[in-house]
């Protein structure tokens, strides 16, 4: 997606949110619907939104935080633009500590789901097509964990 593209869409999305805002039930409801779409999967929650870039300094490359939690364990993203593409990095938390390693994350867009081993919790995904993605999170024998779906911007 081009930029301007992007622009336009963040313009017209700050425009819907104050002339019609969608009613806190209806999202509740769309939530629930969706956790129900993989009901062998746990919907984790996004917490933080650094929505504007981290550094942006006019340049084609732009970056911005996103942090997901459910329960004790947490997903701390960067996401950082370059043109056409993006690059994801983060760390998976447990309580305090990283996560184990060896265990699976996803990466999933529209067009393909990329697997990658954490190592010491960290995980790094190139290229990553600009658009929706979400993270998957296996944890031997128990429910995937999937994040919301974001913006690869």
């Amino acid at each position: 997606m081009h930029p301007d593209d992007l622009e336009l869409l963040d313009r017209l999305a700050r425009i819907a949110a104050v002339v019609d805002p969608v009613p806190d039930d209806v999202v509740e409801l769309g939530r629930a619907a969706f956790e129900l779409h993989r009901a062998d999967s746990i919907l984790m929650t996004l917490v933080a939104d650094a929505g504007a870039p981290v550094r942006d300094n006019g340049s084609v490359t732009a970056s911005h935080i996103l942090v997901f939690t459910l329960a004790e364990v947490s997903i701390e993203l960067e996401v950082t633009r370059r043109g056409e593409f993006a690059s994801v990095i983060g760390v998976v938390m447990a309580g305090d500590r990283p996560c184990a390693d060896e265990c699976p994350i996803s990466l999933e867009t529209a067009a393909s789901s990329t697997p990658h081993t954490l190592d010491e919790g960290r995980f790094a995904f190139e290229r990553v097509p600009v658009g929706l993605a979400r993270l998957v999170l296996e944890r031997g024998g128990e429910p995937p964990m999937r994040t919301l779906w974001f913006d690869v911007r």
